[in-house]
């Protein structure tokens, strides 16, 4: 098959220079319409605004690289937009809008989400945040403001090694594999939950216990950091008293939760509810039910709970990682092999 022709249809600046700078010679449709707008992170898209010429060069598309939000909102609008499509690559590990969609499924085209890259700059985020959050540096920063030499010592002080701590990891797929793989580097123990029993030559390296007992790794965690997808499977699977097993009442280690994997994990409600009877010590979140978080949300008020954007995977560089992802496939979708990271419009991720 002759070299065929990349759509970009986004709102994330600097892919299509990434990806010339990667192949001079990569046909490539930079599509522009003040329709989409913002940074990746966040962004608005009404598709009843785009232009004639946009929606026609949509339609001719048959490689596209787009947001999976762009794709789910552009099809609900009209479902003949991407009539010539073949592949759309995500930018995003988690393509659950397009499944969180009135779209009826299969559809006829392939998808493939952004994988292989985000784990280390997550297990960044996530290590940074339980460091900072042991060594209390919100409490120097306070200080800091207030000329205090010391003020919050006690606070400062009362930190516990690395090395004596368990962190529990929900998702055991490439991020949550980096995530252990880091958190080992520190001497951390690591309990692995995945939905999929695995043999113990199948567990990968970082992982020191895995388990499908989602009590099991709350029980024995004093940080439980949830990368898992959005999946039927996983919506809602830590509401109500799910995290109870950890907690204080138990005589367990009460754990800090951090969420960089999906929002509909677990719902507002039950995650303030966790905190006040002490299921959980604190919460450090990434992402939310609803983004952004609404400004009428109780989170924002909680001193123990820490928001982030949703950028724990996402930087300034991040356009530069999508060639590494991107080319590879592209040259087995031109030789007509299996792409890597293909979604599994039956299974929803």
């Amino acid at each position: 098959m002759s070299n065929q022709t990349v759509t970009i249809f986004t709102s994330i600046g600097g892919i299509a220079q990434s990806l010339r700078d990667a192949d001079p010679n990569l046909p490539i449709k930079v599509v522009e319409d003040d329709a989409l707008n913002g940074d990746g992170v966040t962004f608005h898209f009404d598709p009843s605004l785009l232009r004639q010429e946009t929606r026609l060069a949509l339609k001719q598309a048959k490689i596209l690289i787009s947001e999976p939000a762009v794709v789910a909102q552009l099809l609900e609008h009209d479902a003949s937009a991407l009539s010539s499509l073949c592949w759309c690559q995500s930018i995003y590990a988690g393509v659950d809008p397009i499944f969180n969609s009135s779209l009826t499924f299969p559809l006829s085209w392939k998808l493939t989400r952004f994988a292989g890259c985000l784990g280390p700059p997550i297990a960044e985020w996530c290590l940074g945040r339980i460091i900072a959050h042991e060594r209390n540096f919100m409490k120097s920063a306070e200080d800091q403001k207030s000329l205090s030499w010391a003020g919050s010592k006690d606070a400062i002080l009362g930190y516990r090694y690395l090395s004596s701590l368990t962190l529990a990891v929900l998702g055991c797929g490439d991020i949550g594999r980096c995530i252990a793989k880091l958190a080992k580097a520190f001497g951390m123990k690591t309990v692995g939950y995945g939905k999929t029993s695995r043999e113990p030559d199948e567990v990968q390296e970082g992982i020191d216990v895995y388990t499908t007992n989602l009590d099991q790794a709350l029980w024995e965690a004093d940080y439980i950091v949830s990368v898992l997808p959005s999946t039927p499977e996983t919506r809602g699977l830590l509401n109500g008293d799910a995290l109870r097993p950890g907690s204080k009442p138990n005589g367990r280690k009460c754990p800090v939760f951090i969420n960089a994997g999906r929002g509909d994990i677990i719902t507002e409600d039950s995650l303030l509810n966790a905190l006040d009877n002490q299921w959980i010590s604190a919460s450090i979140l990434d992402v939310f039910e609803v983004e952004p978080l609404p400004k009428e949300s109780k989170l924002w008020h909680r001193s123990d709970v820490i928001i982030s954007p949703h950028v724990s995977g996402w930087s300034g560089f991040s356009p530069k990682d999508v060639p590494k992802v991107f080319l590879k496939n592209y040259e087995r979708f031109l030789e007509g092999s299996e792409l890597k990271y293909l979604v599994d419009w039956n299974k929803g991720y």
